[in-house]
């Protein structure tokens, strides 16, 4: 499939790490959720798949995970999640939690999910009771997000009783807020991750190419208000330009923090 990001062309197929029958049909079912061409291993090398097929990227669905392999080679993990979470668990202060304002039982809109560190993060202050909806309008994202929480098998029992209260939607926030009924969620989250990822982030490197770039205006501002039932809350860099853009009601980040998150509560 051609995917178009700004006039870049972006060439992805999937593609399986063994010739084995139940991969062959996880990696066609792959294929077909995402509307791209499945591609027969058939023991070739990857190097030699994206050169014959003249791929940018291949899905490579293996026993327990799925890889995307480009210029460099990526699967989800929960990431910076897992040391934000036991600082949590230790009593320390969480910046975005506190912007946040998040409490028990609350549920989150978080309208840019990216990798989902931060609806991980979210997932956990909300407790056994709260939710966190995140949408992703890149479908290769949303994808490679959702098998990642959804077959994520590893040791760390707070990342796995997290996972469950998340729900990944394919879809752009935009329309998405323009649907909502009003007082939805009890906070609506922005974070433009690929607008203003920092350039030494393995993992955001990797997906940019994939990413669906969209800023976030007044309007979607306004949107999220009217969905919220208490705030809103956008991160950037501490250096960004945008919160002042988007007339934040006040900024959160320490002097030396390199994010900032602007609120907006709703009157």
């Amino acid at each position: 499939m051609i995917f178009r990001k700004e006039l870049k062309l972006v060439q992805i197929a999937v593609t399986t790490s063994q010739d084995e029958p139940l991969l062959i049909q996880q990696a066609q079912a792959v294929a077909r959720e995402l509307v791209i061409s499945y591609i027969p291993r058939r023991r070739k090398s990857l190097a030699k798949l994206r050169l014959e097929e003249n791929l940018d990227y291949l899905l490579i669905v293996e026993k327990q995970r799925v890889i995307l392999k480009g210029a460099t080679t990526f699967f989800w993990h929960p990431s910076m999640a897992v040391p934000r979470l036991k600082a949590l668990r230790e009593g320390k202060p969480d910046p975005m939690v506190e912007a946040l304002g998040l409490k028990p039982g609350y549920t989150v809109l978080d309208c840019t999910l990216g990798l989902a560190a931060d609806a991980l993060v979210s997932a956990y202050a909300v407790g056994p009771e709260g939710h966190v909806i995140g949408l992703e309008a890149s479908p290769y994202i949303a994808f490679i997000t959702r098998w990642g929480l959804e077959h994520f098998s590893g040791q760390n029992t707070h990342i796995m009783e997290t996972i469950p209260r998340i729900s990944v939607i394919n879809q752009n926030h935009a329309d998405y807020l323009r649907v909502q009924e009003m007082n939805s969620f009890d906070v609506v989250y922005f974070d433009p991750m690929f607008q203003h990822g920092f350039k030494d982030s393995q993992a955001l490197n990797a997906l940019r190419p994939l990413a669906a770039y969209q800023r976030i205006t007044e309007d979607d501002i306004q949107q999220a208000l009217r969905v919220s039932r208490t705030c809103v809350v956008m991160k950037e860099t501490a250096r960004g330009m945008e919160l002042a853009k988007l007339k934040a009601q006040y900024v959160m980040g320490g002097r030396y923090s390199p994010v900032a998150y602007g609120v907006w509560k709703k009157a």
